[in-house]
């Protein structure tokens, strides 16, 4: 039997471990990196396309903000032409520009952010079509303003030549006034001539008279008319004239108008007895008390005329007996009863 000794200073060398198999690890590895490589690959993409997007966006930006500022301004420059010396539209003008201002103000502050670029297309479309709206007030008020310019030089001509009418009709009607005072004048004159010449005719036409004479008289049983003095025994005031020759009278139907008056002054009148109103060549109307109508034949004649009345009485005092002819006064007496 064999003895196996131990011997410390030996090494025992066990025998090697089979090695793990590190493909799949490695492969593992691998693909995390691939995916990673893939991942980052895809990123790098994105950015790129993001970054080319917003490079487009800004380009965009840009144009829109070049465009809106050209809109604006270009606005202002067409209201500045459509101003004028009408103070009604400078004032609309400066309105609408004011409004614009206004709209261009909210443009520029939405381009300050790309993403509020669709927000600024709309806003600078709406002040195109406020611009648009603008444009036509203004065109429309401006085409107004020329039709009134135009009725008003119509009206000014109109009225200048109305006028100038008007001052030939006031010098036309000076002339004529100047004509008809001239006319009226010389009717006048003619008429005062005609009524001088109407009066000498008239006066020379005159039938005098002479001899009037006056009684007062009462009448007997016998029907003769004496002559009496004394008044209560009066019944009638008789009064005769002569009539004188009158070469300028016409010949035919005359008349003399009595008039007598009493003491107390009344002329004695009795309307149904024949008694009337004469006017005088004077132009005064006065009472007469009888109508002695004669057919005058141009030489001198005798009258006689007698003044009673039923009841009558007749006072003491004085009598005037007045004799007319065409107006004028032609002869007077009188009479004292006692």
């Amino acid at each position: 039997m064999a003895t196996i000794q131990s011997n410390p200073e030996s090494s025992y060398t066990p025998a090697p471990k089979p090695e793990k198999n590190r493909t799949p690890l490695l492969a593992g590895i691998i693909g995390v990196l691939l995916i990673a490589l893939i991942a980052l690959g895809i990123g790098f993409l994105n950015r790129g396309t993001d970054n080319a997007n917003l490079s487009t966006n800004l380009v965009e930006m840009e144009q829109f903000k070049a465009q809106a500022e050209k809109q604006y301004y270009e606005s202002l420059a067409e209201l500045e032409e459509m101003r004028g010396s009408n103070e009604e539209l400078n004032a609309m003008i400066d309105q609408q520009k004011e409004e614009l201002r206004l709209q261009n103000e909210k443009i520029v502050s939405l381009t300050n952010d790309n993403r509020n670029l669709g927000a600024a297309r709309r806003e600078l479309a709406d002040l195109k079509s406020k611009m648009t709206g603008y444009m036509a007030q203004l065109e429309e008020l401006q085409a107004t303003n020329e039709q009134l310019a135009q009725d008003r030089d119509r009206l000014s001509t109109e009225r200048d030549l109305l006028s100038n009418d008007l001052q030939v009709s006031q010098q036309t009607n000076e002339q004529l006034s100047t004509e008809r005072a001239s006319l009226v004048s010389e009717r006048e004159e003619l008429a005062t001539k005609n009524s001088e010449l109407s009066r000498k005719v008239n006066v020379a036409s005159v039938i005098k008279t002479n001899n009037i004479s006056v009684e007062g008289q009462k009448q007997r049983n016998s029907g003769r008319w004496v002559t009496r003095t004394n008044a209560k025994n009066v019944e009638r005031l008789y009064v005769c004239f002569n009539s004188l020759d009158n070469a300028v009278a016409r010949a035919g139907e005359e008349a003399f108008q009595l008039r007598i008056i009493n003491p107390t002054g009344e002329t004695m009148s009795i309307e149904a007895a024949g008694s009337g109103v004469l006017t005088t060549d004077e132009g005064e109307q006065i009472p007469y008390t009888k109508n002695v109508p004669f057919d005058f034949q141009g030489d001198a004649a005798n009258h006689c005329a007698e003044w009673s009345t039923p009841g009558q009485e007749f006072a003491e005092g004085t009598y005037t007996v007045e004799l007319y002819n065409k107006g004028f006064l032609v002869g007077n007496t009188s009479l004292e009863l006692k």
